[in-house]
């Protein structure tokens, strides 16, 4: 199921944007990341080497020594982030919520930020519907498209945890999306006041972040509480979607909107289909930090994501999971 909707994902991008296809079919991928500060030290589990990335287990991660996220950075993460992108837009009707809309004149040109912007789906996306605006992309690693892009956006490495080079007040929105895995709980007011620092006065930050899987059977909650620990051991924070409405209070946004919205996972139509494909991948790709505190020999992990997938049909109207849409707004004062 996971290839087959994974290439259904990349032909969607292709006739949409026409900008992504596989690495080796149209663009170069770098797989380069920001230099860390060394006075911010942390060190990971994956390695003490000082090379940009490093492989374990046949995937490739990131080696930013300051950053606690631990998924990999390479092809096959990036096709589970595409698929991820198109069912979060069908989930949410849209790219970007109503009240935002309404407020940014996108037609007219705006400026347009996504932190943490990956491969630069979402951002080619909205820059596609948009073309007068301009849009601009950063992420701690490059895997952006190198050969083609729609001509409004453009790409840069950085780290949103350092102050980035941007001016104060520069921005109409900034796009944070599914940071769940890349921040420390304590972390996230200096993101959110980094945010604050770098959008107009009146400027909008957009949030989407997941919620945890916890509902199902007694197999799905055991490997919904194993993934909960490893973020919980790794200082971050699993509830921070339903946490995200009061920090941006207390980082002093005015909360326009914030929107609950469930996928199903045991059921059978196409979009609740690519969540189930989604949280396939995402245990795969946390293989790394979760096999052995599942328990589970390397040999066996393939089976025991069979069985996860299984387990979440067996209720379907019990297992969910959940994506929370919160936007903010930086007052005009």
């Amino acid at each position: 199921m996971g290839a087959r909707l994974s290439t259904e994902n990349r032909k969607r991008v292709t006739a949409k944007l026409n900008t992504i296809k596989k690495g080796s079919e149209t663009n170069t991928i770098n797989t380069t990341c920001t230099t860390p500060n060394s006075s911010n030290y942390r060190p990971t589990s994956l390695s003490s080497q000082s090379s940009e990335s490093v492989n374990v287990l046949g995937r490739k991660y990131h080696n930013e020594q300051t950053s606690t996220y631990w998924f990999p950075n390479d092809d096959e993460e990036i096709d589970r982030l595409v698929g991820q992108h198109f069912a979060l837009k069908t989930l949410f009707n849209g790219n970007i919520p109503d009240e935002i809309l309404k407020n940014v004149s996108f037609e007219e040109g705006v400026k347009v930020l996504d932190l943490g912007c990956g491969p630069g789906t979402w951002i080619m996306d909205v820059a596609t519907e948009y073309p007068n605006s301009e849009f601009i992309g950063v992420d701690m690693c490059d895997i952006f498209p190198n050969n083609i892009r729609p001509a409004n956006v453009t790409f840069q490495t950085g780290n949103v945890l350092e102050q980035l080079s941007f001016e104060d007040n520069t921005f109409d929105l900034i796009n944070l999306r599914l940071f769940i895995l890349a921040f420390r709980t304590d972390e996230w007011d200096a993101v959110l006041k980094e945010v604050r620092r770098m959008l107009k006065p009146g400027g909008y930050l957009l949030s989407v972040e997941a919620g945890m899987l916890e509902n199902g059977t007694d197999f799905v909650q055991w490997a919904g509480r194993i993934f909960k620990e490893r973020m919980i051991e790794r200082d971050q924070e699993p509830y921070i979607a339903d946490e995200m409405k009061n920090l941006l209070k207390l980082a002093n946004f005015e909360v326009v909107q914030c929107v609950k919205k469930d996928s199903y996972l045991g059921r059978s139509d196409h979009l609740n289909r690519e969540f189930l494909w989604d949280i396939r991948s995402i245990f795969k790709s946390g293989q790394t930090f979760l096999a052995e505190h599942l328990d589970i020999s390397i040999e066996n992990y393939p089976a025991f994501l069979d069985q996860l997938v299984a387990e979440c049909q067996k209720l379907p109207d019990v297992t969910t999971w959940s994506m929370v849409s919160t936007a903010g707004r930086k007052p005009l004062l």
